[in-house]
C-alpha cells in the first residue's frame, strides 16, 4: 500500500517526520484549516474517487498551509487522531504539472489525521468530511525538515505543492467496545483521554504461553484471514521482577498513526494475528506473545478493516 509521504521524493521533497507526534486523540481540532488565495485557484473535475482532472496555475506560490473544499461531503467528520483513507493527485505548484497519485486503485495505506509521519497534509485533513474533496495548497519547506512545524506555517511565500484529496472512508481514532472486566494475572491497562493505553507489568513472571484477553468487547465486522485490519498498538516487553519493563513500540506516540495489517497466515508473528484475528471491529484486546527475544504485552485496538 502507499502513502503520500513516501510519493513526495518525485517533486524533490522528503516527508516531513518532524514536530510532535500524533495523540491519537478523536477530539476536535482547535482551529480548521482554512482556505486561501492558493487553494481557491486550484479546480479539480471528474467524479468523486476516481483520478481528476487538476488545473494549476503556474508559479503558484503560498504562505502557509490552506485548504478549500472542492465537493462537499456528508460523511462523518474526521478529528485528530482519525484513520482516513485517501486517493489523491499531487501538482508542483512551480509548474503545474502532475507529479504522483495514489494510482485510485483503492490500495492506499490509511493517512492518520496529525500524525507527525504525514506532516501538514495529514493536518489539513482536520474537519474534513468524509465524501470532501479537498484543494490543499502548502509551501514546499512544510515537507521537510526546514519546515518550521507540521502545520506547514512559513515565514515567508514560496512554491507552493498542491494536494487534491478524496477523502474516501474514516475509521474511528481508538476502539469503541463496551469495557469488560479486568483478567486474573494479567498486566494492567489504563487508557489516557486519547484513548492510548498504558500497560503495567506485574511482578511475576509472564504466563508460559501465549495468552488473550478481551478489554473492550466491539460489535462490528468480525475479522476474518481475507481482510486487512486496521489497528492502533503499544507493546511493552515483560520484564517481570527484574522491573526492566519498557514500552517495545507504539504507533499512539511514534508519529506514525494507524497500522493496516494483512491477517493472512505468514504476515504476521502468530501471537499478534491472533490478537486481531476472529475479533471484531471495536475490539481491543490485550495479548501476551511470546517472541524468541522475550515476551511482549500487546494492546491493539482493532478500528477497522480495509477495504476488499
Amino acid at each position: 500500500m502507499r502513502t503520500i509521504p513516501a510519493l513526495l521524493v518525485t517533486i524533490g521533497l522528503a516527508a516531513s517526520l518532524t514536530g510532535c507526534a500524533a495523540s491519537g486523540a478523536g477530539s476536535a481540532p482547535s482551529a480548521c484549516p482554512a482556505p486561501g488565495a492558493a487553494s481557491a485557484a486550484v479546480t479539480a473535475t471528474g467524479a468523486f474517487g476516481k483520478e481528476p482532472r487538476v488545473s494549476v496555475p503556474a508559479g503558484l506560490t503560498t504562505k502557509g498551509t490552506q485548504v478549500s473544499v472542492l465537493r462537499s461531503g456528508d460523511g462523518r467528520q474526521v478529528e485528530e487522531g482519525t484513520p482516513v483513507l485517501v486517493e489523491y493527485t499531487l501538482v508542483d505548484g512551480a509548474t503545474g504539472q502532475v507529479a504522483q497519485t495514489s494510482g485510485y486503485s483503492g490500495q492506499t495505506a490509511p493517512i492518520t489525521v496529525s500524525a507527525a509521519k504525514f506532516g501538514p497534509l495529514g493536518t489539513a485533513l482536520e474537519c474534513a468530511h468524509v465524501g470532501d474533496r479537498l484543494a490543499v495548497a502548502l509551501p514546499k519547506s512544510g515537507l521537510s525538515g526546514s519546515a518550521t512545524s507540521t502545520s506547514g506555517t512559513s515565514e515567508k511565500t514560496e512554491d507552493a505543492v498542491v494536494a487534491v484529496m478524496d477523502v474516501k472512508q474514516a475509521f474511528d481514532a481508538r476502539a469503541t467496545g463496551t469495557p469488560q472486566l479486568a483478567g486474573d494475572g494479567m498486566p494492567a491497562v489504563v487508557l489516557a483521554p486519547s484513548g492510548a493505553p498504558g500497560i503495567t507489568i506485574p511482578s511475576w513472571s509472564a504466563p508460559k504461553d501465549d495468552a488473550l484477553h478481551l478489554l473492550r468487547k466491539g460489535s462490528g465486522a468480525e475479522l476474518t484471514a481475507k481482510d486487512t485490519a486496521v489497528i492502533k498498538y503499544t507493546a511493552v516487553s515483560w520484564a517481570g521482577s527484574n522491573g526492566d519493563s519498557s514500552v517495545v513500540a507504539s504507533n499512539w506516540t511514534d508519529g506514525s498513526g494507524a497500522q493496516a495489517i494483512p491477517l493472512a497466515k505468514g504476515q504476521l508473528i502468530d501471537g499478534v494475528r491472533n490478537a486481531v484475528l476472529g475479533h471484531r471491529v471495536g475490539d481491543q484486546v490485550l495479548a501476551i506473545v511470546h517472541q524468541q527475544d522475550g515476551t511482549t504485552a500487546y494492546v491493539i485496538d482493532v478500528l477497522g478493516k480495509m477495504p476488499a
